[in-house]
């Protein structure tokens, strides 16, 4: 290599590469582990790579765009982002031979740390790993605040290196306006993409703005942001769905459905975007549509992580609406085979068929199943959102509005920050044509949710730790089933025993919390690795992990 050439130091660093070519695959191992990687994991196809990365907090992860039959890696990259899998310093570079890729990657809302274009050569690949190794440095400062629920702080540590890092300045506002969007604080972000576009045209901050605008239901604005977008990057398949998600947010149905379908063109294989196809169409009439779609968001999902029993129930529900209750009954079979011994998938199957009988006109039966279905829910401790969501549409269809908003409310409360689901409730109280009682849910189980987090981290920053758990532990009776609250709750039970000594409740409980968790979302990489934690907590204080007896003193 000549003078010309960054060496990066990544000297202890945990890498993925995510190839299907066992050539290229070496080839990157090696340039890798010249640079000090430790530890270098290897895998071929996409599912593996989110084991992976489920599984462990990656410093690198270089991923080749075409990950074959249709999936790419930008795909990946944005299932992590939406699920939260990567930690804000992780450097994730795409490899690939698609000359507009560049294009697509300039657009996305929190963009992968640039590319390498096929064939480069050791110095290019070094050169592009020193120069995002330099950008990324300063997001080390952020990790531990996303990772334990602190938005807040995470945003403020981003302000500090905006002002410590003017070149690096757009990194730190990209990641700034995310949090900001995730935690619905819709007009600061408007304001951070706001400033960052007055300084450069980026395209990532006009998408972001049109994502704040949406929230804010400035929905003109934000429809000509997403209209900018993906007319000049027609590759950025995202700016598509917003904007159908927009038109749809208007009272343009069908014009959402046509603007997803030339999204669907682009990139058919994603389980959400043809999910949310089938919904629109459902919505328009469009039914042999609709279950087509649906159908195929079916196949999608079920080899994914984030399968769910909700999909089956939407699909056998189309087909009750198309007098095929037939299929719907073999969509059920379907589903209980797929999801055998779950609670969740049983209720489903009992509102389907509850809608079936309703169709035979066996209407005493129809009512007297829906009713248990809904009892059943009630009754248990974690029910998946979409499983809430589907309880409440089959309630808005039997006239029983009360019953429909106390489902969709606690479907909000399960899973706030969850885009799609949101999208789901605004399409819901725009078919019933009561958008108004839609955006109250959303917003009060946003507020809900922040006011829950705020409270125990005020408390924690205090100092009082003890106070931010009982927190926690109180909020959660509210909002049953919030993976980010579990999670955070957690969390601070975890650090109070760690640093205020053993209390056998709150180690109880983190044992409780992590269970229903993996119950929600057996995916979640940040609840593995809260499940060591506890096991190193019940370690250090002598109990053995096995039977939960006493071993030996504090080490």
């Amino acid at each position: 290599m000549n003078d010309a050439v960054e060496i990066p130091s990544l000297v202890g660093a945990r890498a993925l590469v995510i190839d299907r070519a066992n050539e290229m695959r070496a080839a990157l191992g090696t340039g890798l582990a010249e640079f000090g990687v430790e530890t270098i994991d290897y895998v071929g196809k996409p599912a593996d790579a989110l084991a992976r990365i489920n599984a462990h907090a990656y410093d690198v992860v270089l991923c080749e765009y075409d990950l074959g039959q249709g999936f790419d890696g930008l795909h990946l990259f944005e299932s992590c982002q939406q699920h939260q899998l990567l930690k804000p310093s992780c450097i994730f570079m795409m490899i690939t031979g698609e000359r507009r890729l560049a294009q697509v990657m300039g657009a996305v809302e929190l963009v992968p740390d640039g590319y390498l274009l096929k064939p480069f050569s050791g110095a290019e690949f070094a050169n592009r790993l020193a120069r995002a190794l330099k950008r990324k440095g300063g997001f080390r400062r952020i990790d531990a605040a996303v990772r334990s629920g602190d938005y807040q702080g995470a945003i403020a540590a981003c302000d500090r290196e905006i002002h410590l890092r003017p070149l690096e300045a757009p990194e730190f506002q990209r990641m700034k306006g995310h949090l900001q969007l995730m935690i619905a604080e819709y007009a600061a972000a408007e304001t951070t993409y706001r400033q960052a576009m007055s300084q450069r045209q980026a395209p990532w901050a006009q998408m972001g703005l049109g994502r704040a605008l949406f929230g804010l239901k400035d929905y003109s604005s934000a429809r000509t942001c997403f209209e900018a977008v993906s007319s000049q990057y027609e590759l950025m398949i995202q700016a598509y769905d917003w904007l159908a998600r927009t038109q749809n947010a208007q009272g343009d149905p069908k014009g959402a459905q046509s603007t997803l379908g030339r999204a669907l063109q682009r990139s058919p294989l994603v389980a959400q975007r043809q999910r949310a196809m089938g919904r629109l169409a459902e919505r328009n009439g469009e039914l042999q549509q609709a279950e087509g779609a649906l159908t195929q968001a079916l196949e999608l999902s079920r080899g994914s992580f984030w399968r769910e029993p909700a999909i089956y129930g939407e699909l056998g529900r189309v087909q009750v609406a198309r007098s095929d209750v037939g299929a719907a009954r073999r969509t059920m079979q379907r589903l209980r085979t797929d999801f055998k011994g779950d609670t969740s998938a049983e209720v489903i199957g009992q509102l389907v068929e509850a809608a079936v009988l309703e169709a035979l006109d066996d209407h005493k039966r129809s009512e007297q199943m829906f009713r248990a279905a809904c009892e059943q829910l009630d009754a248990l401790e974690d029910v998946p959102a979409n499983v809430l969501l589907e309880a409440s549409r089959h309630a808005y269809a039997r006239q029983q509005k009360e019953r429909g908003e106390h489902f969709a409310r606690a479907a909000l409360r399960s899973a706030h920050d969850d885009a799609e689901l949101l999208a789901s409730v605004e399409g819901l109280y725009l078919a019933q044509g009561d958008a108004e009682t839609g955006r109250r849910l959303i917003e009060n189980a946003t507020r809900d949710i922040a006011d829950i987090n705020n409270l125990a981290i005020d408390a924690a920053k205090a100092g009082d730790l003890q106070r931010a758990a009982e927190h926690f532990i109180t909020g959660l009776a509210a909002v049953k089933g919030n993976v980010q609250v579990l999670l955070n709750a957690a969390n601070t039970l975890l650090t109070c025993v760690n640093q205020e000594g053993w209390n056998e409740r709150y180690m109880t409980l983190v044992n409780q919390y992590l269970q229903r968790v993996r119950r929600l979302d057996p995916a979640n990489g940040k609840a593995r690795q809260l499940n060591e934690a506890f096991r190193r907590t019940q370690f250090r204080y002598g109990i053995d992990a096995e039977t939960g007896r006493k071993t030996g003193s504090i080490s």
